[in-house]
């Protein structure tokens, strides 16, 4: 395919680089297309006409020309005309490169690409400690951290689809993989937070912010600020005595701010300190009536950032928004791709939130946007994993409504394969609310992967549920969509191994306890010899593919974490059959873990049945129960 450019000048130097490398990615038949470029005025809709092999193009921005001429470039038979008019003025995707996974430039390279196509126009990278700073070495040593010459590459790449690339870091907490290192010390309040009030601190945080000045051409930054919840209460309490976490929000505040104006930043930051530490309460207890004249208020000039991932109700976020509009003149609403509940995403819960969410920031007249997809607990779920959640964000930034059949075009015109198939990922944690119904965000997906099979933590909630045949059905479902989906097949092909196993281990448990409380033998004899073997053959290869994902998106360091967990998976199942084994042989007269009474995990009367902490679902004892 060939593009020959006219029309006005200026937009052709913009965008001719940029639909290069795009038409690069992208199998297309031979032939060519005109492209007429045209300006069109502020405020009026950007355009595509296609007639033929002519296509006229009127925009403003490069990002409203990508996603029309992936439109075209995607139908290029027939003649029509579409108007594409954003709600939003920033729309963008913040993606976590710190909680293990740190992708791969070259896998960012593939999801600009994707952004571009959806008509994005901001990337923002999440970098806890993932990015080089000299002078301080342990600042993401063994982390896969990005030197600055790759982020001033993906900043380049970017600039071709007119999409501003952000530096997200963290100027006060979530700071504990860099502050574990001896020579962190001087920096550290508690485990996870930095010192307020020490000069060596802001030493520190003017060395990360010069570091990241010359790699980005933007000059917006987002500084993190956020969860800060024991503020003042490790070093500085007992250096400096008690000190109102809201004064010392607000002190550290103006100190960052004032850095960021010297080192030429322009920042915002999460909110949510600024809510907690006035109110006394957790970020969503905050009521329609609230009156925040009073608080303590972050400086001028610092953006809040109002982090929602959960809320199914339009009306707390008007709540949300108008309270933050009093503390900023700079709103942006973070949404979220629910990405993040365990090996398995769930869509029925983003699609939710991000539909009353959106809706609400169109009504308030925010005008800057973006979805983050957190690798939570490790990076368990494949990257990939990101694309419904996103593109569903993506299209309501562009259309009123929640239309399903328009909704999926765009999906296959921008990541070449079907949104029903990637949906059938919904139900591994469907097992208890149903198909797209998850809003608690159950998981039962992980914890009935790790959980043992001789203590059944969980075990007391499968009653009555018949596990074993629903991930053998949604197993089958998934076996047939990999040749559907060849551009992700192999993520294809570990979703349909991880059903499988759920089906062979899910109810392991319970099978194992029932058959030894019944004294038979025969069913015991039939676990060890025949179930668990081919679930270890199964777990196997799943756990092949998911290492044969996670380097294909993101650098190795993380995942022997990733391995270990699953390692340990097959490590207990081979103790289980040895423990079963002695007791079945006559070494051992009785096994005291199946004899223990399995409680309820969850109590409340409507629970959520989640659990995302690992380290609580392999046991009941402590993982790092030391002094």
């Amino acid at each position: 395919m060939n593009l020959t450019f006219t029309g006005n000048q200026n937009l052709i130097s913009l965008v001719a680089k940029g639909s290069e490398v795009l038409l690069e990615s992208l199998d297309l038949p031979d032939g060519s297309l005109l492209l007429n470029l045209e300006e069109i005025p502020a405020g009026q809709e950007a355009f595509l006409k296609k007639e033929g092999s002519v296509c006229t193009l009127a925009f403003r921005e490069p990002s409203q020309y990508f996603l029309l001429l992936n439109r075209a470039l995607h139908h290029l038979d027939g003649d029509f005309a579409l108007t594409k008019t954003p709600f939003f003025r920033k729309r963008g995707f913040m993606l976590d490169c710190s909680r293990n996974a740190a992708a791969t430039p070259e896998k960012l390279r593939s999801m600009i690409l994707n952004l571009a196509k959806m008509g994005m126009n901001q990337l923002l990278l999440y970098m806890e400690d993932s990015y080089e700073v000299p002078g301080y070495p342990y600042f993401g040593a063994y982390r896969g951290r990005y030197s600055q010459e790759e982020l001033r590459g993906l900043d380049q790449f970017c600039s071709l689809f007119g999409i501003e690339l952000i530096p997200c870091v963290q100027t006060l907490a979530h700071l504990h993989n860099f502050l574990r290192w001896e020579a962190s010390r001087p920096f550290l309040d508690t485990p996870d937070i930095l010192k307020v009030g020490s000069d060596q601190v802001y030493s520190f945080l003017r060395a990360l912010l010069e570091s990241l000045k010359d790699c980005f051409s933007t000059r917006n930054i987002h500084i993190g600020m956020d969860e800060a919840n024991a503020l003042g209460l490790g070093n500085y309490l007992k250096e400096n005595g008690y000190q109102k976490s809201s004064l010392l929000m607000r002190e550290h505040a103006d100190k960052v701010l004032a850095l960021c104006r010297e080192t030429g930043w322009t920042p915002m930051m999460w909110s949510d300190m600024f809510i907690t530490s006035n109110t006394g309460k957790g970020y969503y207890e905050v009521d329609a009536s609230t009156d925040p004249a009073d608080w303590e208020k972050p400086p001028a000039g610092l953006g809040m950032v109002y982090w929602d991932y959960y809320c199914t109700q339009e009306e707390p976020y008007h709540t949300m928004l108008r309270i933050h509009r009093e503390l900023s003149e700079r709103v942006v609403f973070a949404g979220g791709v629910w990405n993040w509940n365990g090996m398995a995403p769930n869509y029925g819960r983003a699609f939710r939130c991000t539909q009353m969410a959106l809706k609400a920031c169109r009504e308030e007249g925010i005008q800057e946007v973006f979805a983050t997809a957190w690798m939570d607990n490790g990076a368990e779920t494949p990257l990939d994993a990101v694309w419904p959640g996103l593109a569903a964000f993506a299209f309501l930034c562009f259309h009123r409504e929640w239309e399903e059949e328009k909704l999926r075009l765009f999906f296959r015109d921008c990541l070449d394969a079907e949104l029903e198939d990637f949906c059938v990922l919904d139900d591994f944690d469907a097992l208890f609310k149903g198909t797209g119904k998850n809003f608690t965000s159950d998981n039962p997906s992980k914890y009935l992967l790790y959980q043992d099979p001789l203590l059944g933590l969980f075990d007391f909630h499968l009653s009555g549920v018949n596990v074993s045949g629903y991930y053998s059905c949604l197993a089958e479902r998934l076996r047939k969509l990999p040749e559907k989906n060849p551009a992700y097949e192999t993520f294809f092909r570990f979703y349909a191994l991880y059903a499988l196993v759920l089906s062979r281990k899910g109810d392991l448990g319970l099978r194992i306890k029932t058959a030894y409380d019944r004294k038979d033998r025969a069913a015991l004899e039939r676990i060890c010899r025949e179930d668990i073997p081919l679930l270890l053959e199964d777990l196997s290869e799943m756990q092949i593919l998911r290492e044969a994902l996670w380097f294909a998106d993101a650098r190795p360091m993380g995942y022997e974490i990733l391995d270990l967990k699953l390692g340990g998976v097959m490590t207990r199942l081979h103790a289980c059959v040895r423990r079963l084994t002695s007791w079945l042989d006559g070494h051992v007269k009785r096994l005291e873990e199946l004899e223990q009474e399995r409680l309820p995990y969850w109590t409340s009367g409507n629970p959520e049945l989640r659990e995302n902490l690992w380290d609580r679902i392999i046991s009941a004892s402590g993982l790092m129960d030391t002094v």
